[in-house]
């Protein structure tokens, strides 16, 4: 990892992303008080797409109808997730938080050890996986422990870059949905 200064903003590039981050993930904090593990699940049990439940890839992998949760109008999508380039492993059904202003793809640590098993997610190390499409491959972080978004999948710019989603379309306000697409 390489630090270049320019002005009062400190880069960091990163060999594996090829790209200039403006914020440090060590940074990065964002608040979601409203949402959290037992309040996916519940948006599962609602929506019938059961939160940390197995699944599989379907094709098209796009589009996605999700749902525009609560008072805050929270962006929330279930996705198809499994480890990238492990065509063996489990294929999860994740909920995830649509953050535009994130940076960073984030998975919790419960997500997590669904794959790896308790006691073997590492808060600082990445983890690639496949997002919707078996063929992707999105680095992953680990939702921060302590801050204000632990609990929360966060399907970052970073992914939404990778997987060439458009911006979030369809959207019915009456309906509380919308439908995330491919460009």
């Amino acid at each position: 990892m390489t630090f270049f200064r320019d002005s009062n903003y400190i880069f960091i590039y990163r060999d594996h992303y090829s790209e200039f981050l403006a914020l440090p993930y060590d940074e990065f904090d964002i608040m979601l008080k409203d949402i959290n593990e037992l309040k996916l699940e519940n948006i599962g049990e609602a929506y019938e797409i059961e939160h940390l439940s197995a699944d599989t890839f379907t094709s098209p992998s796009f589009p996605v109808n999700g749902i525009i949760h609560g008072p805050n109008l929270r962006f929330m999508v279930p996705l198809v997730c499994q480890r990238a380039g492990k065509p063996n492993s489990k294929v999860i059904n994740i909920w995830f938080l649509i953050g535009t202003g994130s940076p960073f793809t984030c998975l919790t640590v419960k997500s997590l050890e669904l794959f790896f098993g308790a006691g073997n997610v590492k808060e600082r190390n990445f983890y690639s996986f496949a997002i919707q499409d078996q063929d992707s491959s999105i680095e992953c972080q680990v939702s921060k422990v302590g801050t204000h978004f632990e609990h929360v999948n966060i399907l970052g710019v970073d992914a939404m870059r990778s997987l060439r989603l458009s911006a979030i379309g369809d959207i019915n306000w009456n309906t509380g949905s919308f439908c995330l697409s491919r460009q």
